[in-house]
């Protein structure tokens, strides 16, 4: 058991790594009016993994040994998944409306843990889970002439997410969170010059300023959040990762003037809640 010092170090982690993302969010929006989706995927990439190589070099390359190859191979291509999708998502949709259905991860991480971890589930967390995808339902409002095909970007981004969390239990109990970032960062790289724009976009000197910071806030938010795991147990730090709804909805109202809707709202605290709850349940291993 972690000692309460540490907990609290880990949820400032948490809540750090959560503040982050949500400005890459910010920017990622942004450069939705000016380039096409892979162009960020490329910028965030390239730039990420120069932060990556800087970081390895600094802690040295033995970071890099891994026992688990496969692990890494399936993290890193999950979470390069999960960005695509969300910034597709982040391109069509309310920043507050796809951060929402993204944040139905660890709901899915929790249904597949079943058939991948073997794990057991009882008739608590089952409902949980069932109330999650409610949530998720709320929000997209499938069969209804207001559902929007683009609500499917973040609710994908949600399941490669899951399987990045899966993954990341067995991996960080080995390995290195420097090993994490340089991973993914380049498993990213690679991702985005096999799809590279052909309507690539030259950017001005301010645009490429502003892209590159997608790197530096994205391994700060990757570190933070494995920092995060290593000082608290993910039961405790997993609620203040829906901090993110609330620096997002804020900076998309004061920045990009969004107002979200009530069922948003209304969706957005259901999927919260059974995602806390769940991790609760996770917590004091009660089935």
């Amino acid at each position: 058991m972690k000692s309460k010092n540490n907990n609290l170090l880990g949820i400032s982690f948490m809540i750090l790594s959560m503040f982050c993302l949500s400005i890459n969010d910010m920017t990622y929006k942004y450069l939705s009016f000016h380039f096409p989706v892979w162009e960020s995927v490329f910028f965030r990439a390239l730039s990420g993994s120069i932060i990556a190589l800087i970081l390895t070099i600094y802690f040295g390359f033995n970071k890099l040994k891994t026992k688990k190859p496969l692990g890494h191979l399936i993290r890193a291509f999950s979470a390069s998944g999960c960005v695509v999708f969300y910034i597709y998502g982040i391109n069509n949709l309310m920043l507050s409306e796809n951060i929402a259905i993204a944040h139905s991860a660890p709901i899915i991480a929790a249904f597949l843990a079943v058939p991948i971890l073997g794990e057991r589930i009882g008739i608590l967390r089952t409902s949980a889970i069932l109330i999650g995808f409610i949530g998720v339902l709320i929000i997209v409002k499938p069969g209804t002439d207001l559902f929007k095909l683009e609500s499917l970007y973040p609710l994908i981004s949600a399941c490669f997410m899951a399987s990045v969390y899966l993954s990341t239990r067995s991996v960080m109990s080995t390995d290195s969170s420097v090993a994490i970032i340089f991973y993914y960062s380049f498993a990213l790289l690679i991702t985005s010059l096999v799809f590279f724009p052909k309507d690539f976009i030259m950017p001005n000197i301010g645009q490429i300023l502003i892209a590159s910071s997608l790197g530096i806030m994205g391994s700060l938010g990757h570190f933070f959040m494995s920092q995060a795991a290593k000082y608290a147990d993910v039961a405790v730090t997993s609620p203040f990762e829906y901090s993110s709804f609330i620096f997002v909805g804020l900076m998309g109202f004061l920045i990009f003037a969004e107002v979200p809707t009530y069922s948003i709202y209304l969706g957005g605290f259901i999927i919260i809640f059974s995602g806390i709850f769940i991790a609760y349940r996770e917590r004091k291993n009660i089935n």
